[in-house]
């Protein structure tokens, strides 16, 4: 039975169609693999699913929200995370990497990582699809949670949230063993490894203390 198929059977004579978003977004995925993103109708999407263009654009107003179905949901999680968080003596990158984890564990189950993996493909491929809103009030979330550690909280939010992404978008199109959490990983510590006493000595014998 096709994704399709599966929504039009829910329908009852009289009553609006029961619709599961995972699965409309699904054959939206599809159909933007196969035709591009930016060359499919939110109407096509529609009748590709079998139900109105209304139900449609009450699920998801727009074809990015697609693309990204259940991240509004992930941001209220990660704010509950990121206040359980607070005042824990922990880098940027290890704060992102402890509210990730969990996430990312769900990748052990196969078809999760199936759909991951196609979903990220495609946002590599659309760079538009980077200016989610969602995506700024999860940086915005980050930014309130590193305030007391950096003068631009904002600034290191967004980069480290585009280093988790890149990472993952990167992890997506590779055919290796490793894990997604593996790849989070490897980025953050290639980007910024720990400083070592010997480093953090030279550091300040360059300024002068």
């Amino acid at each position: 039975m096709t994704q399709r198929d599966t929504i039009q059977t829910t329908a009852r004579r009289g009553r609006p169609l029961a619709v599961e978003p995972t699965q409309l977004a699904t054959v939206a995925l599809g159909l933007f693999e196969r035709r591009g993103f930016d060359a499919v109708t939110m109407k096509q999407i529609a009748d590709a699913a079998g139900v109105s263009q209304r139900t449609l654009f009450r699920l998801f107003p727009t074809k990015a929200d697609l693309v990204w179905e259940g991240l509004h949901e992930i941001r209220e999680v990660i704010a509950v995370q990121a206040e359980a968080l607070r005042g824990a003596a922990l880098s940027p990158a290890e704060l992102l990497h402890a509210i990730a984890e969990p996430y990312l564990m769900q990748m052990g189950d196969p078809a999760v990582e199936r759909l991951y993996r196609r979903r990220l493909r495609l946002i590599g491929d659309v760079p538009a699809l980077l200016n989610h809103p969602a995506l700024r009030e999860i940086e915005a979330v980050f930014a309130s949670l590193f305030a007391p550690q950096t003068a631009h909280p904002s600034l290191v939010a967004r980069s480290v949230v585009a280093i988790g992404i890149a990472a993952l978008c990167w992890w997506a199109e590779q055919n290796t063993g490793i894990t997604a959490l593996e790849a989070l990983r490897v980025a953050f510590r290639g980007v910024a490894p720990p400083v070592s006493r010997r480093t953090r000595a030279v550091s300040r014998r360059a300024r002068g203390k």
